[in-house]
This record gives structure tokens, C-alpha cells and sequence, in this order.
């Protein structure tokens, strides 16, 4: 029984596409999962990451981490983790017999890959401003979008967006978007709820959501063919496998920030191995500070990551069945605390270590500030040539009119719908935006600004405020 059920867990048909069968080729051993891997690593979405934010913007540094080099090293951790949970599954007898612990490893490297993929520029400060903007046109948005639609902007989320781009986005001309396995969707559905149910910060699966109306349908699609609880309608349990992908990030990010953070000279090396010095594992934590200081950080970081790694394999076991029907409320790395207090205090200082010596150091609060005025920027300049209150036979502005043309068409394929799409490629720039709902015309603005590189925004803001002439 325990095997049929991860078998639906883990299934590997695709999201409005055909199942591959037999899983595996037989002429390259690749798998339906190994195939999710090379799409987002050849995706451009994917190389968008390498000029966007983690902590530090527009760094000059090409040793500072951008969202690209943390997402290659979440992929890392999140793939030992799921080996390492594939071979519980394995020793259990739970492990359907088509699947290896790789393959387990795969799909969770695979929702690494994309859980940062819809972050706008300038990181969280970017998200924050779409949601300042969507606050200061909230008269004309309200008006014109429903009660739950407006949220969906109100509350703009990178990890909506990043589902979006998945499903939807990827190929705008067919259902699907991307069409990954279904696995790897249920892994990626960190928050598996809309924006317009409540937040609960005590709940891991309910701090923010990872679906817009538009995309309810797809959500529902996955959620129904992995069997996921559904608790009300747009809010279901979690897939066991994204206690696992956020596991990795929560590892990553926050021992990794600090390592940039020394390399900015925001804190000291001596600062950082003390701060290490307790997760570590026992051999070294008799070392002086002296002797740690000797030796290369990312030796330091390399035994932190894996005594961390055991901690949360440590709290997996001891919790599979929670884990398997997403009943358990914690994120993994929190229940640490439970099991591993000392290891996980000072697990808890590396971030308090981050909110008080590097998030808010004077360089990164200019450009995450010069951030709100070029989203905003660029938002405003975008709501003049696609107006949620366009009205047929309206005219645009001039202004307007040259935006619009300059716009990409294909951000204009808001519905998989060849016949909708043609229309859009044939009709007038102004005709084009006619032929989407207000909602529609509002996600194609956020698409658009969201899915742009640090530089992209900040020198296509430059243009059309008339800083620089290209």
C-alpha cells in the first residue's frame, strides 16, 4: 500500500502531456525526471538568474553569489537530500520499484532549479516594490479586477511566479507551459494555496501562496493527479518532496550570505568561523579561532552544510508519515530545534548575524532602494500602454502606442489558445491589448517587469525616462 502511494507521489506524467513509458530509456537510462533537469538548464528563464539579486545587487564582485549561483548550489543540497531520502524509501520497502534513490534526488535538484526563477529584480526588495505599486494604483486596479485578482498583484509573490513561469509561461502557446512530471510540479508548490486565502505564519505551507487565479486550474491539476488533501477549495497539502527543496534553500542562504558577507568585508573571517564553530562537527569544533581562521571558508561551510543535512535527514525519519500526507507543520530545518537545539541556535544566529550586519549595510539598502524606483518606474511607464480600463475603439496615448510596440509580443499570449495567439501576432499593438481582460492586461505588466535581470530593468528604465539614449 505504502508503495502505491508514492508511486502516485511520484508520478512522472506530465502536466497537460503524455506519460513516458517505460520510465526509462532504454538506450541512454535517461528518465522523464533527468528530462525536467535539462529543461530548466537550458531554459532562458534559468539564465536570467545569473544577473539577479541574492543579497547583494549589481555586485562587481564575480566571487558575490547572484540568484544563479545559489540556485545551482540549493540543486546540490536538495539532490543529497532526496538520494539520501530515496534510500529510506528504499530500506522502508516504500520505494516503488521503477525508482532509485536518484531519481528521488533528481526531482528535488529539479524544483530547486525552478523555485527562484520568478523573482523579479533587485531580489525580495523587488517583490516589495510590485506590491508598493500595486498599493499606490489600487483605485484604478480595484476597479476594474476582482476582490481576489487584485491580491493576486497586492501580494505579488516570487514563488507564485515562478509556478507560473512552469506551467504557464514557458510555451504561452500550449497548454502546460513547460509540462514537467507532475512530481516535480507537486515538489516545486512550496505555499499550495492561492493569494487569496489567509497567511499563517505558524504554518510553513500557509506564510504566503504559490498560485494566482489564473493559474488555479493548473494548480488543481497537479494537486488531483498526486492525490495531494485537498482542505478547501485553493488550499491543499503539501507534496513530501518540498520539505525537502526548502530545506535546501533555508541551508544555503543562510550560510552562504554570510560567506559573501565576509568576502565584502561586512563581517570577518574570525567573525564567521565563530559563528561556524558550533556547527561543526565534533573533530573540529575543538579547533582555536586561530587555527580555523588557517583554513579556507568553503572547507568551513562544506562540514556545516553536511552536519545540517544529517540533522534534517534525522528529523525526515522520525516524521515520514507526516511528511508523506504534508500534515507536518514545520519546515524541516525549524524542527531542528526539537532535536539538535544547540546546533540549531546557532543555526538562528547566522541569520541574526545577517538582519543586523549585511541586510542592512548602507550598499545594499541604496540599490535595493534604487530597485523601488526603477520597478515602480517601469510599472507606471507599462500601466500607460496597457490600461486595466482600456475601453474598445479607445485610443492610447503617443506615449503610450511606442511602449506597446516595444513590447515583446509574446508577453501578449496570456491563453494557450492558437487561435487566440494568431490573433494577437495580426492584430495593431493597441487591438492586441483589446483582445485581454483587465486582469490579463495587468499580468502581462508583472510578467514582463518580473522577469527582467537586474541590468535589463535598471537600463530600460534609464530609456524610457530619458536618462540615456540608446
Amino acid at each position: 500500500m505504502a508503495q502505491e502511494r508514492w508511486a502516485q507521489l511520484l508520478e512522472h506524467g506530465r502536466l497537460h502531456g503524455r506519460r513516458d513509458d517505460p520510465f526509462e530509456d532504454a538506450a541512454t537510462g535517461r528518465t522523464p525526471f533527468d528530462a525536467d533537469y535539462g529543461r530548466i538548464a537550458f531554459s532562458s528563464a534559468f539564465r536570467r538568474l545569473q544577473d539577479k539579486t541574492q543579497v547583494f545587487p549589481l555586485a562587481k564582485s564575480d566571487f558575490t553569489r547572484t540568484r544563479l549561483t545559489h540556485t545551482l548550489e540549493v540543486a546540490n543540497v536538495g539532490r543529497g537530500l532526496g538520494k539520501a531520502f530515496g534510500k529510506h524509501l528504499r530500506a522502508l520497502g516504500h520505494l516503488p520499484v521503477h525508482l532509485s534513490p536518484d531519481d528521488l534526488g533528481t526531482v528535488v535538484s529539479v524544483a530547486c532549479l525552478a523555485h527562484d526563477l520568478g523573482n523579479p529584480p533587485f531580489g525580495h526588495s523587488g517583490e516589495a516594490a510590485i506590491q508598493e505599486w500595486a498599493a499606490r494604483h489600487q483605485g484604478l486596479l480595484s476597479a476594474h479586477l476582482s476582490s481576489a485578482e487584485y491580491t493576486d498583484v497586492a501580494r505579488f509573490e516570487g514563488n507564485a511566479q515562478s509556478f507560473r513561469i512552469m506551467a504557464r509561461l514557458w510555451d504561452r502557446e500550449r497548454p502546460g507551459g513547460g509540462r514537467l512530471t507532475l512530481a516535480a510540479y507537486g515538489a516545486l508548490l512550496k505555499y499550495p494555496q492561492s493569494s487569496s486565502h489567509p497567511r499563517d505564519r505558524s504554518d510553513c505551507a500557509r506564510k504566503k501562496f504559490n498560485y494566482v487565479q489564473a493559474d488555479a486550474d493548473l494548480a488543481e491539476m497537479v494537486r488531483a493527479a498526486l492525490g495531494l488533501t485537498l482542505h478547501q477549495p485553493g488550499h491543499f497539502a503539501r507534496h513530501p518532496l518540498v520539505y525537502l527543496m526548502e530545506a535546501a534553500d533555508d541551508i544555503c542562504y543562510r550560510v552562504v550570505d554570510l560567506e559573501d558577507a565576509c568576502d565584502a568585508r561586512l563581517i570577518t573571517k574570525r567573525r564567521l568561523c565563530e559563528l561556524l564553530r558550533p556547527m561543526l562537527p565534533p573533530r573540529f569544533r575543538g579547533q582555536s579561532l586561530d587555527d580555523m581562521e588557517r583554513l579556507d571558508v568553503s572547507a568551513l561551510r562544506a562540514q556545516v552544510i553536511g552536519e545540517l543535512i544529517r540533522a534534517v535527514m534525522a528529523v525526515v525519519h522520525a516524521h515520514l508519515d507526516e511528511l508523506r500526507e504534508g500534515a507536518f507543520p514545520h519546515a524541516l530545518i525549524d524542527a531542528v530545534q526539537h532535536t539538535e537545539p544547540d546546533l540549531y541556535a546557532a543555526f538562528e544566529a547566522l541569520g541574526t548575524e545577517a538582519k543586523t550586519r549585511v541586510y542592512t549595510d548602507e550598499r545594499v539598502l541604496q540599490v535595493e532602494y534604487a530597485g523601488f524606483k526603477v520597478i515602480g518606474g517601469l510599472l507606471d511607464e507599462l500601466l500607460g500602454a496597457l490600461p486595466p480600463d482600456l475601453q474598445a475603439g479607445e485610443h492610447l496615448s503617443n506615449s503610450g502606442e511606442k511602449l506597446l510596440k516595444m513590447l515583446p509580443r509574446k508577453y501578449l499570449k496570456v491563453r494557450p489558445d492558437p487561435t487566440f495567439c494568431r490573433l494577437v501576432d495580426t492584430a495593431a499593438p493597441a487591438d492586441a491589448a483589446r483582445l485581454l481582460t483587465p486582469y490579463e492586461r495587468v499580468l502581462t505588466i508583472t510578467d514582463y517587469v518580473s522577469g527582467m535581470t537586474d541590468s535589463y530593468a535598471l537600463d530600460l528604465y534609464r530609456v524610457l525616462t530619458g536618462v540615456r539614449v540608446p
